[in-house]
């Protein structure tokens, strides 16, 4: 049996560990022999590490939270959790005797680094590309100092890693120009999984939404889940939207988000009888994109989106949603290449949100089980489990030679 260690460096609203991360390495040791640790570096509150120990405990994941300090200053604290953080690895690696180490993006890798007498073998989750997603929407610059000194880092561990994984084919390419091309055959793609038992369509919960929603039967709904902000296509999906309705008076708009405050401040007063706005628990995600026709997936297509993996997207296709979704994004061009009924996006192109609209009123036969089919493929745990095992292996391999 080998061990591994995540270790993660987030902010206290995250939740990806519980929903995403934790159920797909839990499925990897129920599927061969690795035991998984997570630490998690974080300055979350006790309630939300409470929510992700709970997790833990139920997936029988050995989870440790670490404080990140925030004074004097969050800048100067998180320099001293980095110091600290190394010997804090170092001594955990040691006792708990891991063989595999798994830092996930910049900040855990800094921390690798610095470990001397490695014993272990290192596994990179360059997960997306964190740093130029920095520079074109939160206003980082190439020129910083501190992006310099975190890029420098970066570059480091994806030199010394013994294997880095991402999340897409392109974030590959990307990565192996910025290391000269050395050693391609270490980097490997893995996909954000998801449950398909979780994520399945249901005629009778659609049934059931619909009625709760006071939404006719034979009305076309609109779904958008996740994340809301400037870069996540509002304006277009409210264009396809009202365009649809001026001549569908009966159709619908879903939104589940956790930024209901976004949506409300920005829907037209003339369409808030039939925009719906909701935040729902990760649980009852399902249950309401039962009720919708087509889906958004949009994201503004800027440099950085090419290392994504969107987790949405894959919901959307694991219930049978017919699917509008940006291209440029991650692989998905690649990967709706192949699934029915899809429309891809994309954002320069002044014909559009024309296109889009023909889209949906084409959308007569649709093939639900095809688009399912096409979202187990690219998307159940089971594959996302059955990539890490194959990085996992590859070390394994190492750790015995």
């Amino acid at each position: 049996m080998k061990k591994v260690l995540f270790i993660t460096w987030d902010g206290p609203q995250t939740s990806y560990m519980e929903g995403l991360f934790m159920p797909i390495l839990n499925e990897v040791q129920n599927s061969a022999p690795y035991a998984i640790h997570v630490i998690q570096f974080t300055w979350g509150t006790r309630e939300r590490i409470a929510i992700t120990q709970e997790k833990a405990r139920e997936l029988n994941i050995k989870y440790t939270a670490h404080s990140i300090s925030r004074k004097p200053v969050a800048a100067i604290g998180s320099l001293i959790t980095l110091f600290k953080g190394s010997k804090f690895l170092s001594n955990y690696i040691k006792k708990n005797k891991i063989d595999i180490v798994m830092p996930r993006s910049t900040m855990p890798a800094i921390m690798v680094n610095r470990l001397k007498d490695r014993k272990f073998k290192v596994l990179f989750d360059a997960d997306g590309l964190a740093l130029e997603e920095r520079i074109d929407f939160s206003g980082l610059s190439r020129q910083s100092k501190q992006y310099q000194w975190l890029k420098k880092a970066k570059t480091k561990m994806l030199l010394q890693a013994d294997g880095v994984i991402t999340r897409s084919q392109k974030a590959i390419d990307i990565h192996l120009k910025t290391i000269n091309n050395q050693q391609p055959e270490k980097f490997t793609v893995v996909l954000n999984g998801r449950d398909t038992h979780f994520f399945k369509p249901e005629a009778q919960v659609r049934k059931q939404v619909r009625a709760e929603l006071n939404i006719p039967e034979d009305a076309k709904v609109f779904v958008y889940c996740g994340s809301l902000g400037p870069q996540y296509g509002w304006e277009e999906m409210m264009e396809i939207f009202q365009k649809y309705q001026q001549n569908h008076g009966d159709a619908c708009f879903l939104i589940l988000t956790g930024n209901t405050e976004f949506a409300l401040q920005r829907i037209p007063n003339k369409k808030e009888d039939s925009i719906i706005v909701k935040k729902v628990p990760f649980e009852q995600v399902p249950k309401y994109l039962n009720a919708a026709d087509v889906a958004f997936a949009l994201r503004e297509p800027k440099y950085s989106m090419q290392g994504v993996a969107p987790i949405k997207l894959g919901e959307y296709l694991l219930m049978g949603i017919p699917t509008i979704a940006s291209a440029g994004i991650g692989d998905s061009e690649a990967i709706m290449s192949q699934v029915p009924n899809t429309f891809l996006f994309h954002h320069e192109n002044p014909e559009a949100i024309k296109e889009a609209l023909q889209f949906v009123e084409d959308l007569s036969q649709v093939d639900h089980q095809g688009i399912r089919a096409c979202g187990i493929t690219y998307f159940s745990i089971e594959k996302s489990a059955e990539a890490y095992i194959q990085s996992f292996n590859k070390l394994s391999n190492l750790c015995s030679n």
